[in-house]
C-alpha cells in the first residue's frame, strides 16, 4: 500500500470513529455556528497563511464544507457547500482526496458521495449540496 493509500484510509477511519461518538448530536449542532468564524455573517472562515494550504485540503464547520480545490488565494480556488446532506438531514463526513468527493459515510451510513460543485455522484441523495459564497479579505476566507 502506498503511503499516501494509508493516510488516505487512516484519516477516513479517523473521521468515521470520531463521526460515530458524535453521532448523537451532529445532526442537531449542524447549523450551530462555528465559534471560530471571526464574528458578523459569516458561517466559516479560515486563516489562509495557516489552513487549507494545500489542494484537497477541508474544513467542516458551521453548516459548511469548504475544500481547496485549486492554487492561489481567490474565491474560485475554493468549493464551499452545505454540510448538511440532503438525504437524511446528517452532516457529510469528508472529503476523499483519492476520489475528489464529498462523503456522507457517518452517522448516517448511507454512503451518498457529491462532487466539489455539490453535485450528487451516487446516491441514494438526489438533490446537490447548495453553494454558499467565498470571500477573501487578506488572507481571512470567510464563509456566508
Amino acid at each position: 500500500m502506498e503511503r499516501r493509500d494509508f493516510v488516505s484510509h487512516l484519516s477516513m477511519a479517523m473521521a468515521l470513529a470520531c463521526a460515530g461518538g458524535l453521532a448523537a448530536c451532529t445532526k442537531h449542532m449542524a447549523d450551530a455556528p462555528d465559534n471560530n468564524n471571526g464574528g458578523g455573517n459569516a458561517k466559516l472562515t479560515a486563516d489562509l497563511s495557516t489552513e487549507l494550504l494545500n489542494t484537497g485540503n477541508f474544513k467542516i464547520g458551521g453548516g459548511v464544507i469548504l475544500i481547496r480545490i485549486a492554487a492561489g488565494n481567490t474565491p474560485s480556488a475554493f468549493s464551499a457547500l452545505s454540510s448538511t446532506c440532503t438525504h437524511q438531514g446528517c452532516t457529510v463526513s469528508t472529503f476523499n482526496t483519492g476520489s475528489d468527493l464529498i462523503e456522507c459515510n457517518a452517522p448516517c451510513g448511507h454512503g451518498s458521495r457529491y462532487t466539489t460543485t455539490g453535485a450528487v455522484q451516487t446516491g441514494p441523495a438526489t438533490a446537490a449540496l447548495p453553494k454558499m459564497t467565498v470571500s477573501i479579505n487578506g488572507n481571512t476566507l470567510s464563509v456566508s
